[in-house]
């Protein structure tokens, strides 16, 4: 059975999600110091994890960012939703099932998403950069270019909402 919540502290699955990724080598992901997790919280922000028969599969964190929201921060899975490969990129737990729970908890402010532009701490997130041109190129982001945001070179997309739901309504 597959759900999502909100996390609103460390739960023995998440230790237990922690624990996997960093046997996997996701660097970002490999302990609540590494997620920032508590900074998120304290920020104002929020997790939200999906599961997988009560097993955390995607994690990912929204906190204030700009003037709105950052969404799907230290976003990771274990692993994609069955189904192969989405063009939408809709087979990514964090993008079908928390960027809903995103835009219903803070819309109408921006919500925006990050991509390491040349820093890959788990061995996808260049490859996910360039998805997220494919998603630009889609109208489903508009990419408002680079900064470095928290030490790291990024590119920024801003959601767009209405295009995000339309593909959304396909899945």
């Amino acid at each position: 059975m597959i759900r999502t919540s909100q996390l609103t502290e460390a739960t023995v699955e998440l230790l237990e999600f922690i624990d996997e990724c960093d046997r996997r080598g996701y660097k970002n992901n490999n302990s609540l110091e590494a997620m920032r997790f508590d900074w998120c919280l304290e920020t104002g922000g929020m997790w939200y994890a999906t599961y997988d028969n009560e097993k955390i599969v995607g994690i990912s964190g929204v906190h204030p960012f700009m003037d709105g929201w950052r969404a799907l921060f230290r976003g990771c899975q274990l692993y994609s939703e069955p189904g192969g490969l989405s063009k939408n990129h809709m087979n990514c737990w964090m993008f079908k099932y928390h960027l809903p729970l995103v835009i219903d908890r803070h819309w109408p402010r921006p919500i925006f998403v990050t991509t390491n532009v040349d820093n890959d701490a788990s061995g996808k997130m260049l490859k996910l950069n360039k998805l997220y041109f494919y998603l630009a190129n889609k109208g489903i982001f508009d990419h408002l270019g680079e900064d470095i945001v928290f030490s790291v070179n990024q590119n920024i997309w801003e959601l767009n909402i209405d295009a995000y739901e339309d593909v959304r309504t396909i899945y």
